[in-house]
């Protein structure tokens, strides 16, 4: 029998990997509580974990961008702050909270174009747009989660985009995790980073702004569905030739066996032996 500590060292391991119930794992809340928030806090945020908050129609996400402290984070569409219970992905003590005004307009203006996206490009996509004027920049943080337990596996899409609107410079950080569990334990994480620019019109002066966001969310399609494409091109190649090269297909003498001829030969050998 594993002690409290041996559980949570374990709960803490398996959570920032690919986790599971971590509460069925320990079966001890107030030591969860109490040994493993910190795992969780980092889990939720990092993994841009999405919750249903009270008087909020969307689901929120849960990332770094929104942040305020350990417990308390910002949803930026409905201008809501709200404590978060990291255990059970709970929200709670919901207030108003009041926006950057000097880059609001252009935030709104992406977030529009986002959700557009992400409605017509991921089925069960969620998008959050956040803005800081103190660090000159629009933060676009994207998670689709797609569950298919009849399946045996789980898949997450993340993706986080800045823009310096000043500069017009775009930075991109792209990821894709899997997790396959038929017969064994499979994992696939893969990301990549990419740096881009706005075209010149779109920086700085007059330009409306809902073309500047337009032109920014045209940039995050064109990059996130060249990585799909690649991603799937990469995961063919490994089907037909990395995967296959672990295993014959067929033996040495290049044909099927016919197990039913062996089964005969077999019985018949029995036989003829007694």
């Amino acid at each position: 029998m594993a002690t409290s500590e041996e559980k949570i060292k374990i709960a803490s391991h398996f959570l920032r990997a690919a986790p599971p119930d971590v509460r069925v794992l320990v079966n001890d809340d107030n030591l969860l509580q109490e040994h493993i928030m910190g795992a969780l806090e980092e889990y939720n945020v990092e993994q841009l974990a999405t919750i249903k908050v009270p008087g909020i129609e969307h689901e929120v996400i849960i990332s770094k961008f929104g942040q305020i402290d350990n417990d308390h984070f910002i949803d930026p569409k409905s201008s809501k702050v709200f404590k978060l219970d990291h255990l059970r992905q709970v929200a709670t003590d919901v207030e108003d909270h009041t926006p950057d005004e000097s880059m609001e307009e252009l935030r709104k203006a992406v977030e529009s174009a986002v959700d557009d996206y992400t409605t017509n490009y991921y089925a069960e996509g969620l998008g959050a747009v956040y803005a800081s004027s103190s660090e000159g920049k629009v933060t676009v943080a994207i998670v689709h989660n797609k569950y298919s337990p009849s399946n045996f596996w789980n898949g997450r899409w993340r993706s986080v985009w800045t823009l310096e609107p000043e500069s017009g410079k775009v930075s991109g950080l792209l990821k894709a995790h899997v997790h396959y569990y038929e017969d064994g334990n499979v994992q696939l994480e893969t990301n990549k980073e990419i740096e881009e620019t706005l075209a010149a019109k779109y920086v700085g002066g007059d330009h409306p702004l809902a073309e500047r966001a337009a032109a920014f969310v045209k940039l995050i399609h064109a990059a996130e569905t060249g990585y799909q494409k690649a991603l799937n091109e990469s995961y063919h190649d490994l089907a037909e030739s990395t995967f296959k090269s672990l295993r014959r297909a067929l033996p040495y003498t290049r044909q099927k066996i016919d197990w039913n001829k062996i089964l005969t030969y077999r019985i018949g050998a029995e036989l003829s032996s007694k």
